[in-house]
């Protein structure tokens, strides 16, 4: 399968209960994404992703717990302690109009609303709000809130994301000269 791209949909945190089921940090925007796919693929460090029908999955928390088709019994959740959680990219439903996933803005640069580069998209943390981790040309990283208010543009086929911080965001990470370079 060295072709498929894979997306990472969350990570089992830990077994939950006796019958096998895991509680997963899920990354996903909705967990509903599961009943629409009814599989997901589970892997450990370096190892291959294996296939499992999903039997139920239900919301704990902050998480998702799901039990799936082959794993019967505590040990055998916690053997999957850490792994990840992955669709392939070809099973995820097409998004809604105007609505992108995570990974397509993975690596897209981020412009200002004047034009000017700030950097590119390099990562994502999803809690308790999404932010976009921005690495600039000179290796700073910005934290980004991703807010519809505050992303007037994104263009997958240009493969830009215009950006635009509040007053005051980019003085809390970037250097005079950095500003400067940027505009």
């Amino acid at each position: 399968m060295p072709d498929t791209e894979w997306v990472l949909i969350g990570e089992v945190a830990k077994s939950h209960g006796l019958k096998g089921e895991f509680s997963v940090k899920y990354y996903a925007d909705s967990p509903l994404l599961l009943d629409e796919v009814g599989h997901v693929w589970l892997s450990t460090a370096g190892g291959r992703p294996k296939r499992f029908q999903i039997r139920a999955w239900r919301g704990h928390q902050d998480r998702v717990l799901l039990w799936l088709t082959g794993i019967d019994g505590r040990d055998q959740a916690d053997a999957w302690r850490g792994a990840e959680v992955l669709l392939k990219e070809s099973e995820l439903p097409a998004s809604e109009e105007g609505g992108v996933y995570l990974h397509d803005l993975q690596g897209l640069t981020v412009l200002l609303e004047d034009g000017s580069r700030l950097g590119t998209i390099t990562d994502f943390i999803l809690e308790p709000q999404e932010l976009w981790s921005i690495t600039t040309d000179k290796g700073e990283e910005v934290l980004f809130p991703a807010v519809p208010e505050l992303v007037p543009n994104i263009d997958l086929e240009a493969g830009t994301v215009t950006i635009a911080p509040p007053p005051g965001l980019l003085d809390l990470y970037l250097s005079k000269d950095e500003k400067k370079d940027i505009g």
